[in-house]
């Protein structure tokens, strides 16, 4: 590849099978005093079973009926061949029949963006912000809507979630080659994180942002797609799904 040209990045898609990583799950041990987190399951599921060529940033999505396969969206510089080979190399059987290496499918995401573009958008966050020195647990995390409220008596507590969450965006967005023009808060729920097995599993925030945004920077919007946005973008968070922009009025 020619000096200076950016390496491709590639969308993955793959079926996802819930009864099959429940199974992987108890066989590998992976909950902590029955805590159960699907986003580190998979990553480690991920890591075993591609090594190095792990789709990241990725997003999943669980049918309501755990009978129905999910699907397993991601993205990577390397394409469904790649990953299908490695599978074939590294995945065990049941590792193999909760993200079926022949369903694994991929297209290549534009090479540059236009500055101006609005496109729509998609992106499960973990909306959270570490705690400075001097805090009373300086380096943990916390709910960026619970830090605001905080700082409050509740009276006072004016703006929602969904604004908070929305700014808190718009900043990451900000710094990343894009502006933000329009957030919603489609979902949210705290859920229990593990990141490290033999480590107490945590409680933190995941909310679900649908909206709209303009480019502003072509190539800093592309390292955004490739990178993802907030942090614990290894475990199923972060991933910008794009889409059509919704109508403007007229």
């Amino acid at each position: 590849m020619p000096a200076g040209t950016p390496t491709p990045v590639n969308m993955i898609r793959a079926d996802l099978c819930p009864r099959a990583l429940h199974r992987w799950v108890g066989s590998k041990r992976l909950t902590v005093r029955n805590a159960f987190d699907p986003g580190f399951a998979i990553h480690t599921l991920l890591t075993e079973s591609f090594g190095d060529l792990a789709p990241r940033p990725f997003r999943f999505i669980f049918p309501r009926d755990r009978r129905l396969p999910g699907v397993f969206y991601g993205y990577s510089p390397h394409n469904a061949d790649t990953l299908r080979n490695a599978a074939a190399i590294f995945a065990d059987p049941l590792q193999s029949d909760v993200l079926p290496p022949a369903s694994i499918q991929s297209k290549t995401m534009p090479a540059s963006w236009t500055p101006g573009q609005r496109l729509g958008f998609e992106v499960l966050i973990r909306p959270i912000a570490r705690l400075s020195r001097g805090a009373d647990r300086p380096g943990s995390e916390v709910d960026v809507f619970q830090r605001e409220a905080s700082q409050h008596p509740p009276e006072k507590v004016t703006r929602n979630r969904e604004a908070v969450y929305g700014d808190w965006l718009k900043a990451m967005l900000g710094n990343r080659g894009a502006d933000l023009n329009e957030a919603r808060l489609r979902s949210f729920q705290r859920v229990q994180t593990i990141r490290r097995l033999g480590q107490q599993a945590t409680e933190g925030p995941e909310a679900l942002i649908q909206g709209t945004l303009t480019v502003t920077d072509a190539s800093a919007f592309a390292d955004l797609i490739a990178r993802g946005v907030g942090r614990h973008r290894s475990y199923g968070y972060g991933m910008v799904l794009v889409r059509p922009p919704r109508r403007t009025n007229r």
